[in-house]
């Protein structure tokens, strides 16, 4: 199959078109080939050596773990979809990933995709909307009428987690770059705050929980100041100290997402349901990764980038 794969972490370079062997399925588990998939800040984070010294995965390595496709093969013990099924799935970024013509993963990570958007678009959601979700349902415990802050809230998870948060009934207050805010306030922030001309700390107070999806400026310490008592600082990337967070009365959490089926399938029903709008930055052909790579890098995508790897 045609692939894009690692032989050795590093730069861009080190990615590499070619030929690798179709992988084999075990009875628990489906073959999709593979139409779109998603690219996220992990997938250079493992080019790069994020996870080499933690002995998760052999090389070469198939980067991209988020995926939309048909159900090509199932294994025998496999009864919760058919072939056929148009699916998506955010695979462990413990085994091989997406960006190739075939994925092999367990079938009770599969979901159906939204029907209302075609395969290329469905690819662009598993990963950062399961994050979104995740940390602001389990997260932050998210509910009808909360006041709930969401930083970087123009990008890939914060984009979703907005949505998903009004969808839920919740006040949204959104930080982002001046240049993104008619994006932010499109996506339906009921405040804006320009993180580079405003200090958020100024401007939010008593909220009942923060989302911090950007690793910068002790934005997650920060956030500790403007939370309620006995509210939710749940944090993607930093780490706060925990007797810190108690000296606040705040519950605090380094957030790592979990590939759940029952998610995509919520998450499917809001897209179906027009609650939530999959916004592309850009679509890349398979060949150029490296491109959609250095967009990824530069942190100035305004929405989510795919790769197309299969008509």
């Amino acid at each position: 199959m045609r692939a894009i794969y690692i032989e050795q972490y590093g730069n861009a370079d080190t990615l590499t078109l070619g030929e690798l062997n179709t992988p084999t399925i075990k009875s628990n588990q489906v073959l999709i080939k593979v139409k779109g998939a998603g690219v996220n800040p992990v997938d250079w984070m493992v080019r790069e050596g994020f996870l080499a010294s933690s002995g998760e995965h052999d090389l070469p390595l198939v980067l991209g773990w988020d995926a939309a496709g048909e159900i090509v093969e199932k294994g025998d013990g496999v009864a919760n979809v058919s072939l056929g099924d148009e699916v998506y799935v955010y695979a462990p970024i413990s085994g091989q990933g997406a960006y190739a013509e075939y994925l092999a993963v367990d079938s009770d990570l599969v979901a159906l995709k939204p029907k209302s958007l075609d395969m290329v678009t469905s690819a662009a959601v598993p990963l950062a909307a399961s994050t979104a979700w995740q940390s602001l349902i389990e997260g932050c415990h998210l509910k009808a009428g909360d006041r709930v802050l969401i930083h970087n809230a123009a990008g890939g998870v914060g984009s979703f987690a907005v949505q998903i948060a009004k969808a839920k009934g919740a006040y949204v207050i959104g930080t982002a770059s001046g240049s993104k805010r008619a994006y932010v306030e499109a996506l339906g922030v009921d405040e804006f705050i320009d993180y580079r001309t405003q200090q958020f700390e100024e401007v939010v107070k008593d909220v009942d929980s923060v989302l911090v999806a950007v690793g910068a400026d002790n934005t997650a310490e920060r956030s500790l100041s403007v939370v309620r008592k006995g509210g939710h600082v749940v944090s993607l990337i930093d780490e706060v100290d925990e007797p810190l967070a108690k000296q606040h009365d705040v519950h605090f959490q380094r957030w790592w997402v979990m590939p759940k089926a029952s998610d995509l399938q919520q998450i499917a029903n809001l897209i179906d349901s027009g609650s939530i709008k999959v916004h592309l930055d850009k679509v890349f052909p398979l060949a150029e990764v490296k491109q959609a790579h250095a967009l990824s890098e530069s942190k100035r995508a305004q929405g989510k980038i795919v790769l197309e790897v299969s008509a």
